[in-house]
């Protein structure tokens, strides 16, 4: 009994000890998280830290001014289903409360001391505030108002929203922890807390990991308040270790890839929230707390596994690739399409992944250097940032670490300054040339077309219509005055789209989050050097079913825009072909029109006929081919243009210059042709010269859309249906729907080949669902993405040259059946080349005889060249002559006879046919 008992004590010591150990972690994580809040080892000779010390303590004295509290008489408890009472709680703990614990915890220089700091008059004014909130009735049996989507583990706060708004409060009560204990109060506002983010919990009886991902709101919010939690949670506390250890498994499942339409980190590292892409607010808010996260839990042993880190990385660097310099396409802005200079907002993640592992993550702390070198306005603005942001993170702690990497000694990551992207998941394609960007977005069944709000991007239905955006000259960085480029926009004019020139009124009251039942939506490259957008469009919210088939054609600084069977059966509104449509920052600026220079607000040019060339305000050169307007006019116009602002509240006022086709009212099979050069400036025009030399449109109608660039000889099929055979190069036929482009090299003994599957592999060919559909299952919203086969028939006989373990091929008479396996919409790529036959021998005269393939694995044929039956004895022998009656099938037909070797010993064998031999070569 009593070795027993000895051994009970032990194993109880073990486990103390343990939880001493695991809890002194949490504490060293606490140490490091307050500290880098507050700035507590902030160099402050350093101009940036400085900088953003005095916007903490100019924010800070600001917030001193009380005034709109009744503290004595605070009146009706808060109910945060009311708009009203839950922007006051944000206002008091964003505004007021933290801007305060930071005049209060941040201590300053010797040199510029902050008088503030320790100071009991804040302290005092502070416990008012968390005493206010309490009297308003926030506690631990708050009815904070969590909803829990049918059949899903993804929490999803109400309409209320309070927990999204909360982060300032969670912050406040881990800093102020030792003076709300003292105060008396520190158990009540940690059992609001608790409350607030009791969805994260262990004990949380709806979330068991079952799913990848989750929601950008509770990543970019909810997580960083259950951190304070857990921090701010006492040592002697028994649910501390247990809600560490789920907080940091829930961060490793939030990070990983998502399935379906769920949250946040999609296939393509496009992040994700309302079911579709969002690069600004919601995604770079997600990246930014969580690359704060790795960094504070990197070393302990709660630090997230090598899995969620990369895919935060790749995540963070996919912004590397869409935008040019910090701006982002306004297809992937949501409901903020003024929102585009993202990357600029989200260069501190960059700075911290460097800072949690400068070794695994050198590029990140390279490509940081590299924005950090274009443009120091920028740079400054965001050390002045004045906000307290929902995620806090620009923490003077975090401006430390932003001047750490700065000087560093990194050299800058090279700009990516060309290049062909998909991301099929936002329904984006990016081309880059020459430091320029262009970029195309589009909808399907599988991505909605835009997304707006009361008051904003009312008029944005257009945004997924083929929608191009050119980012080509100026410094593109634009913060605050974005919107301005956008005073008069024609949002039924937006560049690269064909749609129904609608009224500004019904613009305004189109559905949004629409999939329009379409899959063909594909994003083609070529080894990410040339490649191919392809869109079946149709706009969900006509009411007549407009419809469009749409090909673009990337190829270095060229463009070229297929359009073909624009319907709009019964419609009531012109349809037209957007070219461009850019400001005119000074009236006296000019563009070029067929070689005339226009200028001035009152221009007009239209045309039936005979090539044009035109460019827009920028430079960039626009070209229409000669034969290809099928009694389409097309206009070229600068004027003033007025249109409501995107609340649609209010009238604004822009000059622009436009150019469009006009495809008239309830077209019935309408067409285009033209073409984009990227800053042709006066050289446009000999592009439309020249243009025949460039691109050869091969086929335009329902059932493809077929262009070589003769340049580099480059086949690219845009495959609408899949019964339509080909003779214009290798390729025969596809039995899918498919984005095909070729390129035979080497005296055409070898082919490039690349395959794209225009369907994301998460919908069968008749099914489609709408947003809400998507939501409420699931099965669903979690759907797994399946792979599909697609396989094309190329004339000849090829094997494959470098292996892909998603290709693979079959020869078959004189032709060879190439097999893909696609997912996810992603290209496949393989290389080809032709098959060497040996040398045929033949007894006194040509041979009469083609044998193919040679060297063969499985079947060799042989096939009499003119086309008369075969004739005389057949028999095969070894090479040393044995006849070879057993193990060889064979099988004949008229003019062909065909030997199956698949189970003969590798090695060389002849056939003999009547008084001609053949060698062939068993691999």
């Amino acid at each position: 009994m009593k070795k027993a008992l000895t051994l009970l004590f032990v194993f109880l010591l073990g486990i103390g000890n343990t939880i001493d150990a695991q809890n002194a972690a949490i504490n060293t994580i606490g140490d490091q998280y307050r500290n880098w809040l507050v700035g507590e080892n902030a160099d402050y000779s350093n101009s940036l830290v400085n900088t953003r010390y005095n916007s903490f303590k100019n924010s800070g004295i600001q917030a001193l001014n009380l005034s709109q509290y009744d503290f004595d008489h605070p009146g009706n408890i808060w109910d945060f289903s009311v708009d009203a009472d839950k922007d006051e709680f944000f206002n008091s703990t964003e505004k007021s409360l933290i801007r305060l614990v930071y005049l209060y915890k941040i201590q300053g220089s010797a040199a510029s001391p902050n008088l503030y700091y320790n100071s009991a008059a804040v302290k005092e004014d502070i416990l008012k505030i968390f005493k206010y909130i309490e009297d308003k009735g926030v506690s631990a049996s708050t009815n904070f108002e969590y909803e829990l989507l049918a059949d899903n583990e993804e929490v999803v706060t109400s309409h209320y929203g309070i927990a999204l708004r909360s982060s300032a409060y969670a912050t406040a009560i881990l800093l102020m922890k030792n003076e709300l204990k003292a105060a008396g109060k520190f158990s009540h506002h940690m059992g609001a807390l608790n409350g607030i983010t009791t969805f994260l919990s262990p004990e949380f009886p709806y979330f068991n990991f079952t799913y990848p991902g989750y929601n950008s709101d509770v990543i970019r919010a909810s997580v960083q308040q259950r951190f304070c939690y857990v921090l701010a949670q006492e040592d002697t506390e028994s649910s501390r270790v247990n809600n560490m250890n789920h907080l940091k498994n829930f961060i490793n499942n939030a990070l990983l890839i998502a399935n379906g339409w769920a949250d946040a980190i999609k296939p393509d590292y496009i992040t994700f929230h309302h079911r579709g892409a969002y690069s600004n607010s919601y995604g770079i808010d997600a990246l930014h707390q969580a690359s704060i996260l790795n960094m504070m839990l990197k070393g302990s042993p709660y630090e997230l596994n090598s899995i969620a880190r990369q895919n935060l990385k790749k995540a963070i660097l996919n912004y590397r690739t869409f935008s040019k310099d910090f701006t982002m396409p306004q297809g992937l802005a949501g409901r903020f399409p003024f929102t585009t200079a993202s990357y600029n907002i989200l260069r501190p993640a960059l700075a911290y992944l460097y800072i949690s592992s400068p070794v695994e993550n050198a590029d990140a702390g390279k490509e940081f250097m590299r924005l950090w070198n274009i443009s120091g306005d920028a740079n400054n603005r965001l050390v002045r940032e004045n906000s307290v942001s929902i995620n806090l993170i620009h923490s003077l702690g975090g401006i430390q670490n932003i001047s750490d990497v700065v000087n560093a000694g990194l050299s800058p990551l090279p700009e990516l300054t060309s290049g062909t992207f998909g991301f099929p998941y936002a329904g984006l394609s990016v081309h880059k040339f020459n430091g320029w960007q262009i970029s195309v977005k589009g909808t399907s069944k599988n991505i909605w077309h835009f997304e707006n709000g009361p008051s904003e991007n009312r008029f944005g239905a257009y945004t997924s219509a083929g929608a191009t955006e050119i980012l080509t000259q100026g410094n593109p960085f634009l913060v605050n005055d974005v919107a301005l480029r956008y005073n008069g926009w024609d949002w039924s004019h937006i560049p690269g789209t064909t749609v129904a020139s609608v009224p500004f009124d019904i613009l305004a009251d189109y559905t949004m989050r629409q999939m329009n039942g379409k899959n063909f939506l594909a994003h083609a490259h070529m080894a990410h050097n040339n490649g191919v957008f392809a869109i079946d469009y149709k706009d969900a919210n006509s009411l007549t079913g407009m419809t469009a088939l749409k090909s673009y054609f990337f190829f270095g600084d060229k463009i070229l825009c297929l359009g073909s069977d624009i319907k709009d059966n019964a419609g009531s509104y012109p349809i037209h072909t957007t070219l461009f449509q850019t400001l005119i920052v000074n009236p006296a600026d000019t563009n070029w029109v067929n070689g005339s220079t226009a200028s001035g607000t009152d221009y007009n040019f239209n045309t039936t006929g005979g090539g044009l060339w035109a460019t827009d305000s920028y430079g960039n050169g626009y070209v229409i081919p000669n034969t290809t307007y099928n009694n389409n006019s097309v206009t070229v116009k600068r004027s003033i243009q007025n249109s409501p602002n995107q609340a649609n509240t209010g009238s604004t006022t822009g000059s622009f210059v436009k150019a469009f086709i006009d495809h008239g009212i309830a077209p019935q099979a309408s067409t285009y042709q033209y073409a984009i050069q990227l800053q042709g400036g006066a050289a446009t025009g000999n592009f439309l010269s020249n243009f025949n030399a460039i691109f050869s449109v091969l086929k335009q109608d329902t059932q493809a859309h077929i262009a070589l660039y003769i340049p580099e000889s480059i086949y690219n099929y845009v495959i609408w249906d899949a019964t339509t055979t080909f003779n214009y190069d290798v390729l025969e036929k596809s039995d899918k729907p498919a984005v095909i482009m070729t390129q035979k090299t080497d005296n055409n003994t070898k082919l490039k080949m690349s395959l794209t599957n225009p369907g994301l592999g998460l919908l069968a060919p008749n099914e489609s669902y709408t947003f809400g559909q998507i939501s409420n299952t699931a099965s669903r919203l979690h759907r797994v993405p399946q792979s599909e086969t697609v396989t094309v028939k190329l004339a000849g006989l090829w094997e494959i040259d470098i292996l892909n373990p998603n290709v693979s091929l079959q020869t078959a008479g004189g032709s060879t059946n190439v097999s893909f396996v696609t997912k996810n919409g992603f290209t496949e790529q393989v290389s080809l080349k032709q098959i060497q036959t040996l040398s045929v021998s033949s007894v006194g005269k040509k041979s009469r005889y083609r044998v193919f393939p040679n060297p063969v694995t499985d079947w060799v044929y042989i096939i009499t060249k003119d086309k008369m039956p075969i004739s005389g004895r057949m028999n095969m022998y070894d090479s040393i002559g044995n006849k070879m009656e057993q193990n060889v099938m064979v099988e004949i037909s008229e003019n062909k006879a065909a030997f199956g070797l698949k189970n003969l010993p590798t090695g060389i064998y002849f056939i003999q046919i009547g008084d001609e031999s053949f060698k062939v070569l068993k691999k």
